[in-house]
């Protein structure tokens, strides 16, 4: 653990929480007591570092900063995955006539499941399976748009300034790069070995 990162998850753990308001309290009584503000603040400052040397030769620091860091991560995890989990519900609500992209649709909803359950089980994620996902819905949408002003533009003979040719099909294709890019994540998550590196193996292995 950095020693930025160290400090940051020490003063937000319990412990350090404690020591800050210990300090504070020392300083607040020294200024009490008649002393300078700049000699409270330093005797503040003096109080922290000693309860924090004190916690470090204890092993009580570290402990602390490695809890809070991981709940922090967990956190973090958690919410990341509930982004990804409204998007997938989103994505699986919308209407798709095209065959091929409600297909492809499909396939990233059912790989997505299974990453956002398998890493909620492990108690961990993978940023760019959820990446996946957010930009999922983010193609999709914007192939609805194209696809909306396209009927438009065909309804009143108008002239399409930004055609994009192929839309449905390119869009099918992005999204089913998306699903086995998210089913490839979710394997990493579970400590499997990906079927192209384990064919590769195998091959080696000849």
């Amino acid at each position: 653990m950095e020693l930025r990162t160290f400090f940051r998850a020490y003063a937000k753990s319990p412990l350090g929480l404690g020591s800050i308001i210990v300090a504070l309290g020392a300083g607040a009584a020294s200024a009490i007591m008649g002393l300078s503000p700049a000699l409270s603040i330093a005797f503040a400052l003096a109080a922290f570092a000693v309860l924090l040397i004190a916690a470090l030769v204890a092993g009580l620091g570290q402990r602390a900063a490695a809890v809070e860091a991981e709940r922090e991560s967990g956190a973090k995890a958690a919410a990341r995955l509930n982004e990804a989990a409204a998007a997938r519900t989103r994505l699986a609500a919308i209407r798709l006539t095209q065959p091929d992209m409600a297909s492809a649709r499909d396939l990233l909803v059912l790989e997505g499941g299974s990453f956002i359950e398998d890493c909620r089980r492990a108690g961990s994620y993978d940023p760019e399976g959820v990446e996946a996902i957010v930009d999922s819905l983010a193609l999709v949408d914007a192939w609805l748009k194209q696809a909306d002003e396209e009927s438009v533009g065909k309804r009143f003979a108008l002239h399409d300034a930004a055609p994009f040719p192929d839309a449905a099909k390119k869009t099918a294709q992005a999204l089913r790069e998306k699903a086995a890019l998210v089913a490839a994540k979710r394997a990493q998550v579970n400590g499997e070995i990906p079927a192209a590196d384990r064919i590769a193996i195998e091959e080696e292995l000849k």
